[in-house]
């Protein structure tokens, strides 16, 4: 089985020289490893896919295409791109080549004692939430500790193999230089990176609200939380006009703010924080990714008022709704008037000055339009489409 090792890149695939491979394995994007190199990241990869003579790999294939034949005596090579260095986690993809079918993997790997913990749980939960719906996460299909050895040191690495969204790609606000206006910017890095035209940007938020809210527990109120547009937590595909949106992260599912569990007024009080929470983080973003925090236009508060209805909606087929219907919460949050929309916002503050000082200080310059532009939306909003 050959192993070919490659660096994605904005300009296209570029493949590594056993000089480029001796270079320092970076731990996060500005941080080098100690000891490792992106020889070692590489090789522990390549050990993660051959576990146990590649019986998880079988097994993954399989699953991912079970009408089709998977013996690994065809595979002619695997493809191996280092995608992206996160603060936490380090993404890889992962390409049969010479099976029946195409079949691509996206490897998850956590090195530092924090980001293990942190995936062992996001695993859990990612599988928990694909219970309630498949339809927007990705499908794990095996999880494993790796021991490498670097010369006398040994490091520990923790790598989940998941569902590869092929054509998806992550996205953020950036300034469009022939009209400076800032514009949702898609990095698509296979066809070419491009400006998202306003009504795929309000589709695109729209289907995030709606997602976070299909999972959202209207009983115990756990919800995917934190999530972050600048930590590409949610994915985008564009073609011939549509768009679908995956959630690729869920690093928590717990309550946001706690209630007395079982109270009608409980689920709704928790209802409607989530969707005050829903409509102000879903306007948050960094300048291409990693500069400053941005705030969306009201285009997203009103994204966020119709996918959050809409997602409520899609609760009651399967007696998730707990909160009565829609249109009842719907008459319920209209009745309250600007003032009353910024005053709840009060409780959640300590949440945010806690998560991030430069989104809270962003916050607390814009948080009485917003609250003025949420009045909006819901006043505007009906169900009847």
């Amino acid at each position: 089985m050959l192993f070919r090792f490659l660096l994605s890149s904005p300009h296209g695939d570029i493949e590594l020289s056993q000089q480029d491979l001796q270079q320092p394995f970076l731990i996060s994007p500005s941080e080098e490893h100690p000891f490792l190199s992106l020889n070692d990241y590489f090789g522990v990869l390549q050990e993660f896919i051959k576990l146990d003579h590649g019986k998880n790999l079988r097994a993954a294939l399989g699953k991912q295409n079970p009408q089709a034949s998977n013996n690994p005596a065809d595979i002619t090579e695997v493809v191996i791109r280092s995608e992206k260095h996160g603060a936490f986690y380090h993404i890889a993809s992962v390409e049969i080549c010479g099976l029946e079918k195409k079949n691509k993997f996206a490897v998850t790997t956590a090195l530092s004692e924090s980001a293990r913990t942190s995936l062992q749980e996001e695993y859990g939960i990612l599988q928990e939430l694909f219970k309630i719906s498949p339809d927007y996460l990705p499908e794990f299909f095996y999880m494993e500790t790796v021991k490498w050895q670097a010369g006398s040191n040994t490091a520990e690495f923790l790598m989940a193999l998941g569902e590869w969204f092929d054509g998806y790609h992550e996205w953020h606000a950036s300034d469009d230089p022939e009209s400076g206006d800032r514009k949702i910017l898609l990095w698509d890095y296979e066809n070419g990176c491009c400006f998202l035209p306003n009504s795929a940007s309000y589709e695109m938020l729209r289907r995030i609200a709606f997602i976070l809210t299909l999972y959202y527990d209207q009983d115990s109120f756990r919800q995917v939380y934190p999530w972050h547009h600048g930590a590409g937590d949610f994915v985008v595909k564009a073609e011939s006009g549509a768009i679908s949106v995956k959630l690729i992260t869920a690093r928590q599912y717990e309550p946001l703010v706690h209630f007395g569990e079982g109270e009608e007024a409980d689920r709704l009080v928790a209802a409607i924080h989530f969707l005050l929470n829903l409509a102000l983080k879903i306007r948050l973003d960094r300048l291409d990714g990693v500069g400053e925090p941005v705030w969306f236009d009201e285009f997203a508060v009103k994204a966020a008022v119709d996918g959050f209805f809409t997602g409520l909606a899609a609760t009651a087929t399967d007696k998730r709704l707990k909160i009565g219907t829609a249109a009842d919460f719907l008459e319920i949050m209209q009745s309250f008037d600007t003032q009353e929309i910024y005053d709840m916002y009060e409780s959640l503050l300590e949440i945010y000055a806690d998560e991030d000082q430069d989104d809270f200080h962003l916050i607390q310059e814009e948080l009485h339009d917003h609250a003025g532009e949420l009045y909006a939306a819901l006043q505007s909003f009906s169900l009847q489409k």
